[in-house]
């Protein structure tokens, strides 16, 4: 396993296997840099280095690793060769490329998706390595149902789908979809028009009487050429209406664009702009959410509230620009630390909330004081030198408080109190 540079190996063996933050945490992207400057290439190894991913000198061949994107100094390649090589195998950045209309016409048609005048900012490169390890992770792996009481052509279209890796769930019966979107809700429904106790107008206004399932998007599939039916169904926000017969893998390919569109959207809306993590309302939604599946299943739960130490001397000392940075850099931390299946998100400012899902209170405990030290013990180095930042914490776990409110205040008292003890420090909530 491979590690955020702020994390170090000897406290990353000491923990369980079995512990969050074990064998389950990903590794870190590969970024390889373009550059003849020597010290550039040092300056942004260590920024990318600061924000979890692993730099690599462009300029070789062969990491033997897949590169998600190349950093090119527009300084050493005027002629876009170098960008147009790295375009066919990774994500392109940019910098230090003339604001002139015909050299960012040829960086795009060499493959640049992203292009800078000046040096580097921390914050914009941050921000656009989280959104193409998105790319990377959400290409096909979109969960689908499909709604039809046809069952051998739904099943038809279905096998398409799962050709091309999506999940996919067929609903015959219409008495079905609620309970199927409440037990795993889909990235898209794909809906016949005609069926026997209801049309899929009248199903699609039901699905849509649901804040959560405001945003899911519904493509109508018809032999229906009635345009004032079509116009009908996007009213009641269809959004596309697909006319029978189709092409099994043209449909494919229409929903995965469709699907596309759809989570890059309810990303924007529930992620953190700078982190990319989760944010402040979409924690909250989440942490009610695994409460009641603790409550049915009676696994534990616990929750974390971090807040960065004397973050505002940061801030009135070195600039927002550095502060935004160190939030960046506990946001790797956190991601690199612990599973996939945990729970991130920035909570407001310099707070931040984790939800860590089948984990008792000692196990959290332990999780959260490790990355706690290995954050405090490794400065963040920037254009003028490094900065040393800790962080407290407050945890507590859903096996004392009986639902979601009572843990986030459990944990802040917690919290509260291990500002109180002189920050640097996590401390539990009480069991009595």
């Amino acid at each position: 396993m491979d590690d955020c540079n702020l994390i170090t190996n000897s406290s990353v063996d000491q923990i369980p296997p079995h512990a969050p933050g074990s064998d389950q945490a990903p590794a870190r992207p590969v970024v390889s840099i373009v550059t003849d400057d020597l010290d550039d290439f040092d300056g942004i190894s260590h920024l990318l280095e600061g924000i979890g991913y692993t730099p690599r000198d462009g300029r070789l061949q062969g990491f033997g690793e897949t590169v998600l994107a190349t950093l090119v100094n527009a300084d050493c390649d005027p002629d876009f060769n170098r960008a147009r090589r790295k375009a066919e195998s990774s994500h392109v950045m940019m910098y230090n490329l003339p604001h002139a209309f015909d050299r960012r016409l040829a960086a795009a048609r060499s493959g640049v998706e992203l292009a800078v005048s000046s040096a580097i900012n921390p914050v914009e490169l941050s921000a656009w390595l989280i959104d193409c390890e998105r790319k990377a992770d959400d290409k096909t792996h979109f969960s689908v149902m499909i709604v039809d009481d046809d069952e051998i052509a739904a099943e038809v279209y279905a096998e398409a789908m799962r050709e091309f890796g999506m999940v996919c769930r067929v609903i015959s019966d219409v008495d079905d979809v609620i309970e199927a979107i409440d037990a795993a809700p889909p990235d898209i429904i794909v809906m016949d028009m005609q069926m026997p106790k209801a049309t899929g107008i009248e199903v699609a206004s039901v699905i849509r009487q649901s804040r959560s399932t405001l945003a899911t998007p519904i493509v109508f599939l018809s032999a229906e050429r009635d345009l004032d039916v079509q116009f009908s169904a996007r009213s009641i926000g269809g959004d596309d209406f697909i006319s029978k017969p189709i092409n099994a893998y043209k449909l494919v390919e229409r929903i995965r664009m469709r699907a596309t569109r759809a989570l890059a959207l309810r990303q924007m809306m529930e992620s953190d702009g700078l982190t990319g993590l989760l944010n402040h309302a979409r924690f909250k939604d989440r942490v009610e959410k695994e409460v009641e599946r603790s409550r049915r299943t009676g696994s534990p739960l616990a929750l974390c509230l971090i807040d960065i130490d004397h973050f505002k001397s940061v801030n009135d000392t070195y600039g927002h620009q550095l502060g935004d940075h160190v939030i960046q850099v506990l946001a790797s931390t956190l991601r690199n630390s612990l599973r996939r299946t945990d729970v991130i998100a920035r909570y407001g400012g310099e707070e931040f909330g984790v939800l860590l899902l089948d984990t008792d209170l000692d196990q959290a405990n332990l999780v959260i004081e490790r990355i706690r030290e290995r954050f405090s013990t490794s400065p963040i180095p920037y254009e003028k030198g490094e900065l040393s930042v800790s962080f407290s914490a407050g945890v507590s776990s859903w096996a004392m408080p009986r639902d979601a409110a009572s843990l986030f205040k459990t944990a802040d008292v917690a919290l509260y109190q291990a500002k109180r003890n002189g920050r640097d420090r996590v401390v539990t909530a009480p069991t009595a």
